[in-house]
């Protein structure tokens, strides 16, 4: 309930702003910093219903401030297309970075903003399937826009270094929420992933794999994801004694944690949405889809296995490079909130291979993968009808 008011709130919030900041009447607001601001509005208002169209699907539609009519949900191919337009707004006007280092990667700008159209049409690829082809060009274009623009950089993987992607504001970083444990808001009360500090594997007859522990992963999984033999430098630095061979329960998952004692549980790093490693996977994706360019999807795949020193691929194009490219965002983007989404997007959540949990094709198709929507909203709006598969 809260979250689907929170993102609308936000929405009014940025239509009042594109509105707003174009009246101010002050001569020391440049007209380069006004339709910077401007930008920044709209990159907001379309993050917002990305997030809402990844949690519910069709959503209502609002880009006039002073609209309060009700409106009914919005196709959520429709919902995109029109924030892919709004972006291309954006970005013309966005910086490309900004002076002051603090607002690296936690404001936004042209390779956030390409980021976030990369990612919507990647999405419509997955539900669109007759513009499929279309959308994994476009979504390819963008991510090399993104690398091309020269200011992003990853980061070795090393145990001195490989915590400053996390913390946030890095050189790998394109856009991510600031949390500052000093301002009471980076506690895994807020953020759910920061709770894989605690015990976390699952044998494969058991439900959880440690006292209090919210998240598991079984051990089935974790050899899929790093075979054992093969070396992984992110096997080997965010997990702390994975296989629990000092007692039952300590496993843990310290991808995040930038602080000596992971056992505080208030956890000071940025909650990341989009990073260089993604993006360079994402492109590569989209290729592999495309079968036109496998060579480079194969190049892009293996420059974030090198990075962590894990075995390259040596395969073909076709099912296996797609398949091979999925299971590395898996364990590169693990703990950022993106595993889910592929596996909707993908088709893969209907696969009892890929996920565990998965759907069948009739609950996919009634919205079984959406959060239902609140029925606060609907009380409010009645022109709002629940998702199929929450209305039964």
């Amino acid at each position: 309930r809260e979250t689907w008011g929170e993102f609308y709130k936000s929405i009014a919030a940025s239509n009042i702003c594109i509105d707003k900041i174009n009246k101010i009447k002050d001569v020391s607001l440049g007209e380069t910093e006004r339709r910077s601001l401007i930008g920044e509005a709209r990159f907001i208002r379309c993050f917002n219903y990305y997030n809402l169209v990844l949690l519910y699907g069709d959503v209502p539609l609002q880009m006039n401030p002073y609209d309060i009519s009700l409106k009914p949900r919005s196709r959520m191919l429709n919902v995109l297309d029109t924030c892919i337009a709004d972006l291309m707004l954006a970005e013309k006007d966005l910086p490309v970075a900004f002076n002051d280092p603090t607002d690296r990667a936690v404001r936004a700008t042209k390779g956030a903003a390409m980021a976030l159209m990369a990612h919507m049409y990647m999405w419509k690829a997955g539900f669109d399937k007759a513009t499929a082809n279309d959308s994994y060009q476009k979504a390819a274009d963008l991510c090399r826009q993104i690398i091309d623009l020269g200011i992003y950089r990853l980061l070795p993987y090393t145990k001195e270094q490989f915590q400053e992607i996390f913390k946030g504001r890095s050189e790998e970083g394109i856009f991510e929420i600031s949390l500052d444990a000093n301002y009471g808001n980076a506690t895994s009360r807020f953020i759910p992933q920061w709770v894989l500090h605690q015990p976390i594997l699952a044998s494969s007859n058991s439900l959880y794999g440690g006292l209090g522990s919210e998240i598991t992963l079984k051990r089935e999984f974790m050899d899929k994801l790093y075979p054992q033999g093969e070396s992984d430098g992110r096997f080997t630095l965010w997990f702390d004694d994975p296989y629990c061979t000092v007692n039952p329960q300590s496993a843990m998952f310290l991808k995040f944690s930038s602080i000596p004692d992971p056992t505080a549980r208030s956890f000071d790093a940025n909650q990341i949405y989009f990073r260089l490693a993604g993006i360079i996977l994402l492109r590569a994706e989209a290729l592999a889809a495309l079968g036109n360019n496998d060579a480079e999807a194969i190049s892009m795949l293996n420059e974030i296995r090198r990075r962590a020193n894990a075995t390259e691929y040596t395969g073909g194009g076709g099912k296996p490079l797609q398949d091979a490219i999925f299971r590395e965002r898996t364990k590169e983007l693990m703990g950022e909130g993106q595993r889910w989404y592929d596996l909707v997007r993908t088709g893969r959540v209907l696969d009892i291979n890929e996920c565990e949990n998965y759907l069948t094709q009739d609950v996919f198709e009634r919205r079984g993968w959406t959060w239902p929507i609140p029925k606060d909203a609907i009380k409010v709006n009645p022109l709002i009808t629940q998702n199929a598969y929450w209305a039964q």
